[in-house]
């Protein structure tokens, strides 16, 4: 019984991000253009307001980690990947990410994506890099005048909430 329960819960959660990588496709604008004033939230709370974002969100919730961030007046920064971020990792591996058998890789991929303090755009430079949770190395480079962390490229930076800084990139971050 609680097989299939997983085996449900996995192929919901596949389906779900099947369906939302479709819709950003198309209708992907400027990440978090609808929102005013981002300062009166916290970066958990408004990564909920945007659909192109929900990918990411949704795994934040299933990691558990979403209400230490909602609880935590500390500055830190999160690395949100887009929806289209997610579309080279195999229907296969998602799966395996969203098992809720396999919560602490889940919780080390959107570890990944956060850093315990502030950091603006301007800090991210090519002679940086940022030590992950875990001990890794995660590289900063210039492409063309465009920051990208652990490979991927931001394309939205310095949103500033009530606690951190959100910057929105094109891919899934990746240890060097």
């Amino acid at each position: 019984m609680k097989t299939n329960m997983i085996k449900t819960i996995t192929l919901a959660l596949t389906l779900f991000f099947v369906g939302n990588i479709g819709y950003s496709q198309t209708n992907m604008q400027e990440p978090l253009a609808g929102v005013k004033n981002s300062m009166q939230y916290k970066t958990v709370d408004l990564i909920y307001m945007d659909k192109d974002l929900s990918t990411f969100a949704n795994l934040l919730m299933l990691s558990g980690l979403d209400a230490s961030l909602s609880m935590t007046d500390k500055s830190h920064t999160l690395f949100i990947p887009t929806n289209e971020a997610f579309r080279e990792m195999s229907i296969e591996d998602f799966a395996e990410l969203t098992n809720p058998t396999n919560r602490a890789k889940l919780v080390d991929f959107v570890n990944r994506h956060f850093k315990g303090s502030k950091i603006m755009s301007n800090q991210l430079t090519e002679s940086k890099v940022l030590d992950a949770e875990n001990g890794d190395a995660i590289e900063i480079t210039n492409y063309a005048g465009q920051v990208a962390v652990g490979g991927a490229r931001v394309i939205a930076a310095d949103i500033e909430t009530a606690n951190g800084i959100v910057h929105v990139v094109n891919d899934i971050i990746k240890y060097n």
